[in-house]
């Protein structure tokens, strides 16, 4: 009986979850589920296929690039590519560029475009929505349509070859990011804004402290398309930016070919420099992409 006692209970193994039992018994489903993973792995192969040939031409000299056949692996490396792009062709100071730049576009967005959505969102006057529209309808207007009209402006006020063409703009919002912060700022509740003012909050207080507070999640969204955005934009940059101080990355990047020649095992190391800070913020950022999309969807 002592033995009894002093013996250790025997531990019952845990039954197999229901999924697991079904997938056993059913060998369709393991196959569904093998041939689906199988797929999925070669559409990600395809999908990272360009990013290894980029990566791959920009490790090569002149004569591997273009040798016949095609070698995946170059002999030798040539990492002297990056050091020289980022030296010899003083990289860095386009990267700057487009940093400042990226990040005065999410800062100033995030706070005009949010106070814009704000109007919309908690002020009833009339013509609201139909103006409403009218921003919307901005969106599917191309910048092209406007450029000869503006570079005319600039051109009449001196901002031609500096950067305020590209700044002054952004204070006043962006139409897609008044669309995202209208549409989050419609799901918090009114009760919110009446708690505030009874404690003595004017319309600035409320959104500044009540309202972007609550915000994070399309405060990220906005943050990442816009710092996305400003740092591929080519367009604006290559109108209104003449000099070479003034050159942003994608202009950076147009240095490297030209009617005379060209140096693409240099162009690949470049573009794959520029591609590093995009890669990143998207993988910090990426389920919050996703949320944006959710944002939309809203009301």
């Amino acid at each position: 009986m002592q033995d009894v006692l002093e013996r250790p209970a025997a531990t019952t193994p845990a039954p197999p979850a229901r999924s697991t039992l079904k997938r056993r018994r059913n060998p369709r489903a393991r196959w569904e589920l093998t041939a689906r993973i199988a797929a999925l792995s070669l559409f990600c192969l395809l999908l990272l296929f360009p990013f290894v040939w980029l990566v791959s031409q920009s490790l090569k000299d002149t004569n591997q690039y273009f040798a016949v056949p095609f070698e995946w692996i170059p002999s030798p490396f040539r990492w002297e590519n990056f050091t020289d792009v980022i030296f010899k062709y003083e990289f860095l100071h386009y990267i700057g560029n487009s940093l400042w730049l990226a990040v005065y576009a999410v800062v100033v967005n995030i706070l005009s475009s949010s106070f814009v959505a704000y109007g919309f969102s908690r002020f009833r006057f009339p013509g609201r929505n139909a103006l409403f529209m009218v921003v919307l309808a901005t969106m599917m207007l191309p910048g092209q349509v406007m450029t000869i009209s503006l570079y005319r402006f600039y051109r009449e006020i001196g901002w031609i070859d500096t950067f305020y063409p590209l700044l002054i703009p952004k204070l006043f919002g962006a139409a897609f990011e008044i669309f995202l912060f209208r549409q989050f700022f419609l799901s918090l509740p009114r009760e919110v804004d009446e708690a505030a003012r009874i404690d003595g909050c004017g319309t600035l207080r409320t959104w500044w402290h009540i309202i972007l507070p609550q915000s994070k999640p399309v405060i990220i969204v906005v943050a990442v398309f816009t710092f996305l955005g400003s740092w591929r934009e080519l367009f604006g940059p290559l109108i209104y930016l003449t000099g070479e101080e003034n050159r942003t990355l994608p202009l950076g990047l147009l240095y490297f070919t030209s009617p005379f020649g060209s140096s693409l095992p240099m162009l690949m190391a470049a573009i794959v420099i520029s591609l590093i800070p995009p890669v990143v913020l998207y993988a910090l950022g990426q389920k919050y992409i996703d949320k944006g999309v959710a944002i939309a969807e809203i009301k």
